[in-house]
């Protein structure tokens, strides 16, 4: 009803204006002063609800947003425009009496401007009392955010007990190498360059003590970086991220390097090392730290497949280590990462929710609005108004569906289900989102989560060709060669074939060539495009295998 009060005392205002510069105008000698009024009368309401009209017309039409109130604009729009012409015309209109006197120098001027002036305080006090119902709940949704969140975070543990504490340090030491942080710098190409390469020689010789302290803070159970979660925002986590797989990249060099010159089990070590820095980097339960750990976790099977076949008699005892075991069975999940998305989210929303911060939270609209079909007035230089109109008449439909879309993930994630089935019910998600776009933040955040449900059974497929490359070393090591086939593993070193997470019903690939052996899934188009290509090279197009493989020696 309060936005029913809003538009009605919009248009009330719209034709007392065109009434009161009406009456002026037939009470002025001077015609330039009188032609004046009466454009102003018309045209100063239409002016001003333009802007207005325009942003809800892109909202409809090029956002596509389903809230977009561009009908109840438009009806305002119209009625002040046609309204404004029908009261002018009917106050230029002459009475019946001898003086032939217009209409409209019968009307009080006096009560038409202070009218005017009172459907004025109507509309902005309508206005207010919609924005305060919207500011009122801000404090009441961050700490609702802020409870979701810390629910989902690592326990505090003293310093000396937290991984945070060492991995800064070594952070700040490759931060500080120009070396390092060039282009041509051996961590860019990590995963092939020759690990006996003067320059991968070189940098590891410096970062010897960096090594030292990602060591140490892998060692540790909690990695909790300090932050503060009541101000949301990519700049909050994206720089632990960066620097948590720059240091991986090293470590991966490292494990690389000492498979190279013999040093296996110091290999293996570096490989659980990076197992565990995946797991620290997952910790904070926000998409983008899941998304980072799990490119480390497979950073740590792709290095584990390139040592593997470096492995011995003498090694074979090294492939029944917890860690290894560990890095193999366990696979990343996305479960506590979309809870911790929605308190995220939910803090964005907060955010709009409280003046002091709103105008501020629109930069992340405006920046990636321009992607994404959104009007460019949302950067206007009036964005304390612009805050507040969003907020009074966009945000609650926004935030509810934001909510109901993370929810709807959180069930699909909530019970294992074929690749199959997940794609069919993230696919519906989707199409919801397309076909009832139902706000601004919901509708640029919330269609990356499918790639993330897509990217965890990646995961799943690179998993069961690990645990299949350990078992056809062991093989190899007891019988001499590679097996021919995953029939002559099972039941001896798997218990039974693994299957490929991507069709149902169907093993993973296990292909021999004469330089590996490769172990790989068809990847989400079904279709079998020959294996994965090498770790560090081009991606080819229509080849999405995943998998491992395993050089023959």
């Amino acid at each position: 009803m309060t936005h029913l009060a809003f538009f009605m005392a919009v248009v009330a205002a719209a034709l007392l204006w065109s009434a009161a510069l009406t009456a002026a105008a037939v009470r002025t000698r001077r015609p330039w002063l009188q032609r004046l009024l009466i454009t102003l009368a018309v045209v100063a309401p239409v002016l001003a609800l333009l802007p207005w009209l325009a942003v809800s017309f892109l909202l409809a039409f090029a956002a596509k947003l389903e809230v977009n109130w561009f009908g109840p604009v438009l009806a305002a729009f119209l009625s002040a425009a046609i309204g404004g012409m029908w009261v002018v015309r009917a106050g230029l209109r002459s009475t019946a009496d001898e003086l032939a006197t217009p209409l409209a120098a019968r009307w009080p001027l006096v009560g038409l401007v202070a009218a005017f002036l009172f459907a004025k305080v109507v509309a902005g006090g309508a206005l207010l009392t919609l924005d305060s119902g919207i500011t009122a709940r801000a404090a009441g949704m961050k700490a609702e955010a802020v409870n979701l969140i810390q629910a989902n975070l690592p326990p505090v543990v003293t310093e000396a007990a937290n991984a945070a504490s060492r991995y800064e340090p070594a952070f700040a030491a490759l931060e500080a190498d120009p070396i390092a942080k060039a282009q041509e710098s051996p961590l860019n190409n990590a995963a092939s360059i020759d690990a006996e390469d003067a320059g991968v020689v070189d940098l590891l010789t410096r970062h010897r003590e960096t090594l030292s302290l990602v060591r140490d803070a892998a060692s540790r159970d909690v990695c909790r970086f300090t932050r503060d979660w009541t101000r949301p925002s990519l700049d909050l986590v994206l720089p632990e991220m960066q620097s948590i797989r720059q240091a991986a990249r090293l470590v991966q060099l490292s494990a690389r390097h000492k498979a190279a010159t013999g040093d296996v089990a110091g290999a293996l070590d570096d490989i659980a090392m990076l197992h565990r820095m995946g797991q620290h980097a997952a910790a904070e339960p926000i998409l983008l730290s899941g998304l980072v750990g799990l490119a480390i976790d497979t950073m740590a099977l792709d290095t584990l497949a390139q040592v593997l076949p470096r492995l011995t008699p003498s090694d074979r005892g090294r492939l029944d280590d917890p860690a290894i075991r560990d890095l193999v069975h366990i696979v990343p999940s996305f479960k506590r990462h979309f809870f911790g998305e929605e308190a995220f989210g939910s803090m964005l929303f907060a955010s709009f929710c409280d003046r002091a911060s709103s105008a501020d939270s629109l930069d992340l609209l405006a920046t990636v609005g321009s992607s994404s079909g959104l009007p460019g007035s949302l950067n206007a230089p009036f964005r304390p108004v612009t805050a507040m109109m969003y907020r009074v008449f966009m945000l609650p439909e926004d935030l509810h569906a934001y909510r109901s879309t993370l929810r709807a993930y959180q069930q699909l994630l909530a019970v294992p289900k074929p690749y199959s089935e997940q794609t069919r019910e993230a696919k519906a998600i989707e199409d919801r989102l397309n076909d009832r776009r139902r706000g601004i933040v919901t509708s640029l955040l919330a269609p990356a989560l499918s790639g993330c449900i897509r990217s965890g059974v990646r995961s799943q497929a690179v998993h069961r060709a690990a645990a299949v490359a350990v078992a056809a070393t062991r093989y190899r090591i007891e019988k001499g060669s590679l097996p021919k086939s995953l029939d002559d593993l099972v039941p001896a070193y798997l218990s039974l074939a693994p299957a490929d997470p991507f069709v149902a019903g169907a093993p993973l690939r296990f292909k021999k060539t004469e330089e590996a052996l490769i172990i790989y899934s068809v990847g989400p188009d079904g279709e079998d495009d020959g294996g994965p290509l090498l770790p560090g090279t081009e991606p080819a197009a229509g080849n999405d295998d995943v998998g491992l493989r395993l050089a023959r020696t």
